[in-house]
């Protein structure tokens, strides 16, 4: 874009490869010039550039996740996705499960724990 917007400070006779190494060369020393005034972790820097945080680890714990989440009994998935992840009432996934709402909560509270344990972040 930098190249673009001068072109007329394009020498003809130049090699235009070198000219545009230069650009290149230039923008990032200009950029690691602002970015080393900044400290890290500051809420709003001046670049602009925002960090981005990485999603390698929030997709791959989603995997773990998902794969725990299908070594539960149906009964309990059923629950825990009605509860948890749908935010259904006790009353309305019992009725939906065909069962007491005790018998709901018990469901939960075992589903919850399997998933931890099948996550290795169960503290007993």
């Amino acid at each position: 874009m930098k190249a673009l917007a001068n072109l007329d400070k394009f020498e003809p006779g130049t090699k235009l490869k070198s000219w545009l190494f230069t650009i290149m060369r230039n923008t990032f020393y200009s950029r690691a010039k602002v970015l080393g005034r900044e400290a890290p972790g500051i809420e709003e820097n001046i670049s602009g550039d925002t960090p981005v945080a990485a999603s390698q680890e929030v997709a791959a714990r989603a995997q773990e996740v998902q794969r725990a989440l299908q070594k539960l009994p149906p009964h309990y998935r059923e629950v825990l996705t009605l509860v948890a992840i749908l935010g259904e009432s006790y009353e309305a996934t019992a009725e939906i499960c065909d069962c007491a709402v005790g018998t709901v909560k018990s469901r939960l509270n075992r589903a919850r724990h399997q998933i931890l344990q099948e996550l290795g972040e169960e503290t007993n």
